[in-house]
């Protein structure tokens, strides 16, 4: 039953990696489309009244504040998950137990050093003419490509994670 659970819990957790970043690119995909909307519509006509200049920032940033919620409250929701995997994961002992670990330990160095940087550093760099300082562009480059690395990797991890507990017999 433990291993049951344990393999839906695999696939949400999956599942909620998925969605999360499909609705990240979305989101400024979105803000993109909403601030090129030509007057002439109701919504086109409202966002015309924010200057032109200042319209992609606007919804850049409008943007941004939605992913950096989404991924504020996803990293403690994927703290619990990794968790109550781990817990689960544990008593199987050998890869199942140190793959959870890992995907644990994953969560833990993004939610505690990745994420809490590019949150700072984004905030301040809402608003900067782009293209960004290069020393700004880098930090910040760095930060999200690790952040997404780690993304990946603990995809993997979680994948690896559920085909080994569900090919385990006994």
């Amino acid at each position: 039953m433990s291993r049951a659970v344990l393999l839906v819990l695999c696939g949400a957790w999956l599942g909620a990696l998925f969605l999360s970043w499909a609705v990240a690119s979305a989101t400024f995909r979105t803000a993109e489309a909403v601030a090129a909307l030509p007057s002439g519509s109701a919504a086109g006509d409202h966002v015309a009244r924010v200057p032109a200049e200042t319209r992609r920032p606007l919804f850049r940033h409008l943007a941004s504040e939605v992913n950096r919620w989404m991924f504020g409250a996803f990293g403690w929701t994927q703290l619990a998950v990794a968790l109550a995997v781990a817990a689960l994961a544990w008593p199987l002992g050998g890869a199942p137990r140190w793959l959870a670990v890992a995907a644990a330990a994953i969560v833990a160095l993004q939610g505690g050093f990745f994420g809490p940087r590019i949150l700072e550093l984004g905030r301040a760099i809402d608003f900067v003419p782009r293209p960004l300082p290069p020393d700004v562009g880098r930090r910040f480059g760095m930060l999200h490509g690790g952040y997404v690395i780690l993304d990946l990797a603990k995809t993997l991890v979680v994948i690896a994670l559920a085909v080994v507990v569900s090919r385990r017999t006994g």
